[in-house]
């Protein structure tokens, strides 16, 4: 009996050996990469691996910080899962890289955080702090003096402004919007955009939307960011959104460059001014209310200008109308004197020889010859001969021959005046060679 109570107590002995060999062990690791100075503006991993001599039955608690002139991120897509031999024991983890972006140039302290782990084997969580770190920054040559120092290989920024017509009202809102894309960057890392303020608007900025491109193969494309402000004008008049400069490195040309954003102007007219007078409900016969009327100074100015034109043609309307008949009886006048004159007359003679019919041609050339200014009164075919021209010569005849004999006439009277009449007319404009003589 003795014996057998002993051997159960070694083996309880050599049981609770053995289960403190088998408590789980934890452990934190953490270093810098790379460990050397860098550029400011690229990343630096702080990487730290949570080891367990287990297993993790929950994900570790990986917490953020805040270092000053530096951006502080976890990438999702970090993670790294850990099997390794350490003086002889089997160690598993997860091993996770923030990234660190400084801003400047200068000393950078990565302070020491706790992260928790949950290993398996026991239900109470452990608490590890990782090492406190330091690493260095440094501009490159050219960037000194830079009021944001933000590197990419390339940045384009647009703006717009809504509404786009620029038709404000006092009261109404303008909102201007400036996205910027920078290539293989992070849309965190993109310099914020300054707007500043503008007297007579009240200035509303929103916050930022931030966005990141990213393709399977390639991974990170670019990263966008927008950044909005909302105006709202308190009064009428002019106004002007200032110019906006963006200042970045280029890194893959190695300098510094500045995108520059024009400035935008808008006009705002006033909704509603003040009342200029107030009509009270006593005043008006079964009025319940005051009746307010509302005048702004272009509202005076259009009705002023439309009185002044009803005015204007009231006092004209009399002295036009006899200035429109005269018009009208002077454009009577000219049209009668034309379809009598000896043009219309030239015409009706032209129309007449080309059909050769000579009932036509005869009262056709009288009505000419009397019309003309250069044929005496009355009008003999004798005087066509001064004229030299053969047309009219050859018109003459036939009209002599019509009389002595109508046959033979017919087929003479189809001469071509056409020529004649424009020839008369440019030796008109050109004027004389000579003065006429004085034949009386």
């Amino acid at each position: 009996m003795m014996r057998r109570l002993f051997a159960m107590l070694c083996l309880c002995i050599a049981c609770s050996i053995a289960w403190a060999d088998d408590a789980p062990r934890t452990m934190l690791r953490a270093h810098l990469e790379p460990s050397g100075p860098v550029v400011a503006g690229s990343a630096v991993k702080l990487v730290v691996d949570a080891l367990t001599t287990t297993w993790f039955t929950a994900a570790p608690d990986w917490p953020l910080f805040d270092i000053h002139d530096a951006f502080v991120t976890l990438p999702d897509e970090s993670a790294l899962n850990m099997n390794e031999m350490i003086d002889g024991v089997r160690w598993f983890g997860v091993s996770r890289a923030y990234r660190i972006v400084p801003r400047t140039s200068g000393a950078f302290d990565v302070p020491a955080f706790t992260i928790t782990l949950h290993p398996g084997g026991t239900d109470t969580p452990v608490a590890l702090q990782t090492p406190a770190l330091k690493f260095s920054a440094t501009l490159p040559p050219g960037a000194e003096g830079m009021t944001s120092f933000f590197p990419a290989p390339n940045l384009t920024a647009t703006q717009r402004i809504e509404p786009q017509d620029g038709k404000l009202e006092v009261g109404g809102t303008v909102t201007r919007i400036v996205a910027q894309r920078a290539d293989a960057t992070e849309s965190m890392l993109i310099a914020p955009v300054q707007f500043g303020e503008i007297q007579g608007l009240r200035r509303y900025p929103k916050p930022p939307a931030t966005r990141n491109i990213s393709e399977d193969r390639t991974g990170l494309v670019a990263g966008e960011r927008t950044d909005t402000v909302t105006y709202v004008v308190n009064r009428r008049g002019r106004y002007e959104l200032p110019p906006i400069d963006i200042e970045w490195w280029n890194t893959a040309m190695h300098r510094r460059e500045t995108i520059h954003l024009p400035a935008m102007r808008f006009t705002a007219r006033a909704a509603h001014e003040k009342p200029l007078w107030e009509i009270p409900a006593d005043g008006l016969a079964g009025a319940a209310r005051h009746t307010v009327i509302f005048l702004d100074a272009r509202d005076i100015v259009h009705a002023c200008i439309v009185l002044a034109l009803i005015a204007a043609g009231v006092w004209f309307y009399p002295r036009m109308r006899v200035w429109l008949e005269r018009l009208s009886r002077w454009w009577a006048a000219e049209r009668m004197k034309r379809a009598d004159g000896e043009f219309a007359a030239w015409r009706a003679l032209r129309r007449a020889a080309d059909s050769g019919v000579m009932r036509r041609v005869v009262p056709a050339l009288y009505r000419w010859m009397d019309a003309s200014p250069r044929f005496t009164r009355p009008a003999r075919l004798d005087h066509i001969g001064r004229e030299g021209e053969p047309a009219l010569t050859e018109l003459a005849k036939a009209v002599e021959a019509h009389f002595e004999g109508p046959q033979p006439a017919e087929r003479r009277a189809r001469v071509k005046l056409h020529r004649w009449m424009r020839s008369k007319r440019s030796r008109r404009a050109r004027g004389p060679a000579l003065p006429p003589l004085n034949e009386g």
